[in-house]
């Protein structure tokens, strides 16, 4: 798969989770597909497949009346993409807003998202991606 494909499809998860699309960002992982955090991030988790990764969506939406991203950059990395920017979100009780800056690393196969994992700064993505 040409590195280009691999952008298009890190562009595809973000425009759908902006949608609201769950579905539509599932269908993008593989059904084996593993979520998790990088080993800076503060809270330590794991989802495996795509039904743990549903899940995890849907326990972050629920904190939420709204969770956007708006993407800086793309990287890609071989079969891997370096995805920046930041989260701008709406507590759902608090009715309070916020942004977060976000770090991800996507490992592509056969065309879906194998591994999506979670980092909190840029160079420790890039690392992770070059180390593969």
């Amino acid at each position: 798969m040409p590195d280009s494909d691999h952008l298009a499809l890190a562009r595809k998860l973000i425009e759908r989770w902006n949608a609201g699309d769950v579905e539509g960002v599932l269908d993008l992982y593989a059904e084996d597909a593993a979520m998790y955090s990088g080993p800076e991030w503060p809270e330590q988790f794991t989802s495996h497949g795509r039904e743990e990764i549903h899940e995890t969506i849907e326990e972050w939406r629920s904190v939420w009346e709204s969770s956007t991203i708006v993407l800086d950059s793309l990287e890609s990395h071989g079969d891997r993409v370096v995805a920046s920017g930041t989260w701008n979100t709406l507590g759902r009780a608090s009715g309070v807003g916020g942004q977060m800056p976000f770090v991800i690393l996507l490992t592509v196969r056969s065309g879906k998202i194998a591994f999506l994992e979670w980092f909190t700064d840029h160079d420790s993505a890039v690392a992770a991606a070059r180390d593969a």
